[in-house]
């Protein structure tokens, strides 16, 4: 393999200086190797022979190797060899139509021409192969025997032919390859070029219903042959006829799964399959309507068939993925002619999400092991099959809502039922082991259905369809009865804390009053509209929600109640919240809680504020003076502990206090961004001492990491937010301080990135306050942010990122402090070449310098972020016009951005670049071609004066100024560039 290794370098980077006796040589040894011995050799060996005939060929086919295509044919259509054929053509087509973006244009077209010409009859070869492989006799691992030979049948249809077809052991390995060879030709031939009948042939390896066991990879690698073809997103016109075919064939073989054992089905086929109907339904669904033969209806009851019977979770959730693309193709028609079939689907799914209809399999499932979502099979499942349930509903809304009632009453009358056998005095439940496994699938019930009714709620709201929510109105009011009634129980008997002597009914009980909580939230719109009603309806709300927002409560419910009590604080009704007396407890309570999790502190801190400081109409002054007063309680309750902090105080003590208080506090400001000013101006008196205590906290612990963020990270978002209310005066101190401890602290590694940002927003802040900050932010960024993160490499990379986009936004706001209009300067506004008419243009050219050195950067992200503030300078200032950039910066910029396209160093961002080259080169083309082109070509590295020439002439006799020619020209320039390197380096 070594051998072979060194070989194929040779002839990669010598071939052409290599003596002809010996070129000719070597192809007949290589291609007699493998005629002789590539059927026994191993498989990675003949690969490497087929490898270096083939690169070869991309040298010399078909000038000076011009039987290689026709020895392909002949290896095909000869039995004996056939093996190595398709391991050639199957090389042949990854090499020659995967060529590199260096490899020379001109050649690119004439191997992709000369591999079409051989495309009709290399598909005639493959189909003889496939077929012929397709029809062999059965083999001893069968069940089944095989056909008696004195009984001959003629012409069988596909499904017989299905029925019949099977591997020899011996032949595996030629159908694996046949298969993977036109797998691949489907990459990238035209459809119209595929003939049909070897699309039958591949669908005769696709039935596993006969095959041993063993044959499972092949009907999985046939299915992805399939595949590849409908991966294409456009489809050439005139290949109706052609998926038409192909989905008569996949009927077919539905037909035969159904049929057939399911329970033999390999996940993977599965997934395979599903992945073809996906994709026949979402790219060609419209084109078999309006096929008169098509009928939905036959391929949805083959659907339905399949969803019902799969034994696996897996492959049923791969069924729903197909109904779902079903659905999403189908909602803009607005029909219903496939209302039958969806309601059958919603019974199916309803009877397979119960554990009363369907335990065998749901215990199964797995509901505490989670994935990178922290979602468990469970979860997934259940959410999958209740989005089918919505799609279901949105063409038959009562229908779906009628069908999902039924079994949750039966569920509710149960639950309701519960406190009958509650033992209060010792907090447990009366309840034999039998009897609560069976109360745990009935809880369980309780909840699937729940959550399935709270996710169709947006559909009784839709105010264009009256009649769906007046028919609607007296199931829902009666629903939101029993769930007011159902969390009530809940909350008040507190389930989740009865001793049982099942667990696992326990996690029921919990995971069912979050969802109660869940599905009042989303109905708490209806609840509400009466305007009577809503106020009795709050009130028990609140007795509901409140007692459960606490850190003695399971994390699932009081995250959900917190929610839920969000939702109340956003109503057009939340001023009355705040006047009722356990509403008032639990705001002077709350800043003492301590939650388990940060995301329920944050959603419970929200709804305080909302009640707190969203504008409330018609509110008078004692109630006013009384949301004053909570204001002030909440607010110095949240806060005390860090503003009771001290220089003097222990740095543990300090970071513990941080940590818990301003994450919070910079929360809510971020929050109330979307406020009015008069919500803002209360909230900065409310949070004014503790901004300031942070200022003067900041110098004495800016080492220490966590501290020093946390600082900055509230800094910030009072500055986003609060900005106005804050003053000069008060921001002007505080970037003083800022300003003073980054540079005693020489860089500020650990928090430069937020300080960055920080002085972001200060720059962009409208008004003049700026003056008193950019000199000292500018020097600051210069001397010692700029030399830091250079030091520092790619160590830095985030802080480099904020660097520029500082900078960025610094010559987009304030161009004016480096270059003073034309008006200004006693000029015409149109632009003139006058010299240095920049006030500042040492800083300018230094800030730009910074650019240029983040394109010479290999982290993508920073090259990216360069280049696009360079086009975004250029669109709004005429950056590229500027007479200090044209002279000292543009051909610099040119150079490295076209030398980054010859070395592919960023070759995601070609087309940016290619783009800002021309932007760049657009300035004055003649120069461009005149006098930049010929220098850079002449220090291109590694290549001749010759190949100079040639780049040069090409690129030259192409003046054209429109973007679309030069960009193409321009690429060819790169790749020629890239061949005439990669040659004369070999």
């Amino acid at each position: 393999m070594f051998a072979l290794s060194t070989l194929e370098s040779v002839i990669n980077q010598q071939w052409a200086n290599t003596d002809w006796p010996f070129r000719e040589e070597l192809k007949n040894t290589l291609y007699n190797y493998l005629i002789e011995k590539g059927n026994s050799a191993p498989h990675f060996i003949r690969s490497k022979y087929a490898k270096l005939l083939v690169i070869i060929a991309k040298q010399d086919w078909p000038s000076q190797y011009p039987n290689f295509f026709i020895n392909i044919i002949e290896l095909l259509k000869s039995e004996p060899n056939q093996l190595i054929g398709l391991i050639l053509l199957k090389t042949t087509s990854e090499e020659l139509m995967g060529l590199q973006a260096s490899f020379e244009n001109g050649r690119k077209d004439e191997i992709t021409r000369l591999l079409h010409q051989y495309i009709p009859v290399v598909f005639d070869s493959l189909n003889t192969i496939l077929e012929n492989l397709g029809t062999k006799p059965r083999h001893t691992a069968t069940a089944t025997p095989p056909p008696s030979p004195t009984h001959p049948t003629s012409a069988p249809s596909l499904p017989q032919q299905l029925a019949t077809a099977t591997f020899k052991p011996d032949s595996k390995a030629l159908n694996k390859e046949a298969l993977e060879t036109v797998q691949h030709l489907f990459t990238w031939v035209q459809i119209n070029q595929i003939p049909p009948s070897i699309i039958k042939a591949i669908f005769h390896f696709t039935n596993i219903s006969s095959y041993a066991q063993d044959d499972h990879d092949m009907c999985v690698l046939a299915m992805s042959t399939i595949n590849e073809l409908l991966y294409r997103k456009c489809t050439p016109p005139g290949s109706q006829e052609f998926f038409t075919q192909l989905y008569y064939y996949t009927i077919e073989l539905l037909r035969d799964i159904t049929n057939s054992r399911l329970d033999t089905l390999d996940p993977i086929f599965v997934e395979k399959m599903s992945e073809l109907l996906t994709l026949l339904v979402e790219q060609h669904l419209w084109r078999l309507e309006a096929e008169p033969r098509f009928s939905a209806l036959d391929f949805l009851s083959l659907l339905y068939q399949l969803t019902v019977q799969l034994p696996s979770m897996q492959c049923y959730l791969r069924c729903l993925n197909v109904w779902a693309a079903f659905f999403k193709q189908t909602k803009s028609q607005k029909n219903h002619k496939y209302l039958e079939a969806f309601l059958a689907l919603l019974t199916a799914l309803l009877q397979k999400i119960q554990f009363s209809t369907n335990a065998s399999q749901l215990k199964e499932i797995d509901n505490v092991d989670t994935n990178d979502d922290n979602e468990t099979d469970w979860q997934i499942f259940l959410k999958t099959s209740i989005e089918i349930v919505s799609m279901v509903a949105e063409y038959a809304p009562l229908e779906t809502l009628n069908l999902i009632l039924m079994p949750w009453k039966t569920c509710y009358d149960i639950y309701r039922r519960i406190e009958t056998i509650v033992d209060h005095q010792n907090c447990s439940l009366n309840c034999e082991l039998s009897e609560s496994e069976r109360l745990s699938y009935i809880i369980t019930d309780f909840s699937s259905l729940t959550q399935t009714l709270a996710r169709l709620s947006p559909l009784f709201f839709d105010q264009e369809n009256e009649e769906i929510t007046n028919v609607s109105s007296p199931m829902i009011n009666n629903l939101i009865e029993k769930l007011l009634e159902s969390a009530s129980l809940a909350t008040s008997v507190r389930l989740y804390n009865l001793k049982t002597n099942n667990s696992h009914l326990t996690d029921c009980f919990i995971d069912n009053h979050s969802q109660l909580l869940a599905a009042l939230k989303t109905y708490l719109i209806w609840i509400t509209r009466n305007d009577k009603v809503a106020i009795e309806n709050l009130k028990l709300i609140v007795d509901i929600t409140l007692p459960v927002i606490h850190t003695s409560v399971p994390l699932k419910i009081s995250n959900s109640s917190a929610h839920l009590f969000l939702a109340l604080s956003n109503l057009p009704c939340s001023p009355n919240l705040i006047l009722l007396p356990d509403v008032s407890h639990f705001i002077n309570a709350a800043p003492n809680f301590k939650f388990r999790d940060i995301e329920t502190n944050f959603v419970t801190c929200s709804a305080i504020t909302n009640l707190l400081l969203k504008p409330w109409p018609d509110c008078s002054q004692e109630n006013a003076n009384h949301r004053s007063a909570l204001t002030g309680v909440f607010f110095d309750g949240l806060t005390w502990p860090f503003r009771d902090l001290t220089l003097s105080n222990d740095e543990q003590r300090v970071r513990q206090v941080t940590e818990d208080v301003l994450p919070i506090v910079s929360h809510i400001v971020d929050f109330c961004k979307d406020f009015p000013i008069a919500s803002k101006r209360r909230l900065f008196l409310a949070i004014k001492t503790t901004i300031e205590q942070s200022i003067v906290l900041f110098p004495a612990f800016a080492k220490n990491s966590e501290i020093s963020n946390c600082i900055l990270v509230v800094f910030l978002n009072v500055l986003r937010v609060l900005q106005q209310q804050l003053g000069v005066e008060g921001t002007k101190n505080a970037v003083q301080v800022f300003l003073e401890v980054a540079v005693k602290e020489q860089g500020a590694g650990n928090f430069l990135d937020k300080l960055l940002q920080i002085f972001q927003l200060v720059v962009e802040a409208p008004g003049s306050g700026y003056k008193n900050f950019l000199p000292g932010i500018l020097q600051l960024c210069m001397d010692n942010v700029y030399p830091f993160i250079l030091s520092h490499g790619a160590e830095k990379t985030d802080a480099f990122m904020s660097l520029l986009t500082l900078l960025h936004s610094i010559l987009l706001h304030r161009w004016q402090y480096f270059y003073s209009s034309q008006v200004r300067l006693g000029y015409s506004p149109v632009y003139t070449e006058t010299e240095n008419d920049a006030p500042e243009p040492v800083q300018l050219m230094a800030v730009l310098q910074v650019f240029g050195q983040a394109l010479l950067q290999q982290d993508i992200n920073i090259f990216k972020l360069s280049l696009a503030s360079l086009e975004d300078l250029n669109a709004k200032w005429k950056l590229y016009l500027n007479v200090l950039f044209r002279y000292n910066g543009l051909s610099k910029y040119l150079s490295v951005l076209l030398q980054t396209l010859i070395d592919k160093s960023q070759s995601l961002l070609s087309e940016d670049i290619q783009v800002a080259i021309y932007n760049m080169a657009a300035v004055n083309f003649d120069h461009f071609f005149s006098t930049f082109l010929p220098d850079f070509i002449r220090n291109i590295d590694a290549i001749t004066d010759q190949q100079r020439e040639i780049l040069l002439t090409n690129f030259m006799q192409n003046h054209d100024k429109d973007m679309p020619t030069f960009v193409q020209h321009l690429r060819i320039f790169v790749n020629d560039a890239q061949h005439f390197k990669l040659c004369s380096l070999s």
